[in-house]
C-alpha cells in the first residue's frame, strides 16, 4: 500500500462514514477504480480506519458519551431503575436499536457480497437521496431522550439493518428515521452517530482476529497506517461537523443533489462497463 493510496481510503472512510452518502457504496467504487478491495486486499488497515471513524465520534460527542458512561454505572446502582433520568432513557433506546442488527447479521456478508455490484450501488444511491428529500418533511419534531419512547428506537435501529446494502447510507438512513419518528434535528443527528458506536466497534473486534491473520508476509510499514488513521479521524470530524450543520438547517438539499448525480453516473457507467 502506498500513502496515496492511505490517504485515499482515510478520506473516503472518514467522510463517508458520517454524511450521507454511504461508506460502503463509495468503497465499492473506490475498488473499482483503485482495482484493489480495501475490505480483502488491506483487512486490517480498513479495520483500523474503522477504529479511526470510531475515535471521531467519540472525540464530535465526548459530553453525551462522557455522561452515558457515568449514568449507566449509576444506573446500574439503582437497580436498572429509569427514574425518569433522561440518560438513562438514552442508555436503553441505544440498547434496543442494537437489537434489529443480530436478525441482520447471519446474512449481511451474503448481502454485501450479493448487492456490491456498481449498479445495485447506484441504485441504493438514489434511494438514499429519496430518503433525504423526504426526511425534510418529518424535519420539525421536538423528541429528545426526554420523551422519544421505545419504539422509535426499534424502528431506527431496524432502519439501521437496511443500511448493510451498500449505496444506502447508515448515518442517513438513521437521522431520516429520527426525523421521521418527531426527533428533533439536533437530537436526530446526536442519536444516529451515538447509536452507531456499539456497532462499528462491535464489527470490528469480530473481524479483528481475521485482520491479522490476513496481514501480508511483507506486511505494510506501521506510519502508512498511522496516516490513514489520522486522516480518517480528522475527515471524521470535518464530516460530522458539516451533518450537524447542514441538520441544524433542516436542509439536505446538498446530499440530495450529490448522491443522485454520482447514483446516475454510477448506473450509466455499469451499464457500459457491464458490472
Amino acid at each position: 500500500m502506498t500513502i496515496l493510496q492511505a490517504i485515499l481510503l482515510g478520506l473516503v472512510q472518514g467522510l463517508t462514514e458520517f454524511l450521507p452518502v454511504s461508506s460502503s457504496g463509495h468503497l465499492v467504487l473506490v475498488q473499482k477504480l483503485l482495482g484493489v478491495n480495501p475490505e480483502t486486499d488491506f483487512m486490517l488497515f480498513s479495520v483500523l480506519l474503522h477504529f479511526g471513524t470510531l475515535l471521531a465520534v467519540v472525540i464530535a460527542f465526548w459530553p453525551d458519551i462522557k455522561q452515558l458512561f457515568l449514568e449507566f454505572f449509576r444506573w446500574i446502582g439503582d437497580g436498572f431503575k429509569i427514574k425518569n433520568q433522561p440518560y438513562r432513557r438514552f442508555i436503553v433506546m441505544l440498547l434496543i436499536t442494537v437489537v434489529p442488527m443480530f436478525a441482520i447479521l447471519p446474512v449481511k456478508s451474503f448481502l454485501e457480497e450479493a448487492m456490491g455490484s456498481t449498479l445495485i450501488v447506484g441504485i441504493m444511491l438514489l434511494v438514499t437521496a429519496a430518503l433525504l428529500l423526504f426526511s425534510e418533511r418529518g424535519a420539525h419534531g421536538r423528541k429528545t431522550e426526554r420523551d422519544a419512547t421505545w419504539l422509535d428506537a426499534l424502528i431506527v435501529g431496524i432502519m439501521q439493518c437496511f443500511a448493510v446494502l451498500p449505496g444506502l447510507s447508515r448515518s442517513g438512513t438513521t437521522m431520516v428515521g429520527g426525523l421521521l419518528r418527531g426527533f428533533s434535528r439536533e437530537f436526530a443527528v446526536r442519536f444516529a452517530f451515538i447509536m452507531s458506536l456499539p456497532v462499528i466497534l462491535g464489527a470490528n473486534i469480530l473481524e479483528v482476529g481475521d485482520a491479522i491473520a490476513a496481514t501480508p508476509a511483507v506486511p505494510t510499514p506501521v506510519y502508512i497506517y498511522v496516516i490513514g488513521v489520522l486522516v480518517a479521524l480528522v475527515s471524521g470530524l470535518a464530516a460530522i461537523k458539516m451533518v450537524k450543520f447542514v441538520a441544524k438547517r433542516g436542509n439536505f438539499r446538498p446530499f440530495v443533489v450529490y448522491c443522485t448525480l454520482i447514483g446516475i453516473v454510477t448506473i450509466v457507467v455499469s451499464f457500459v462497463a457491464g458490472s
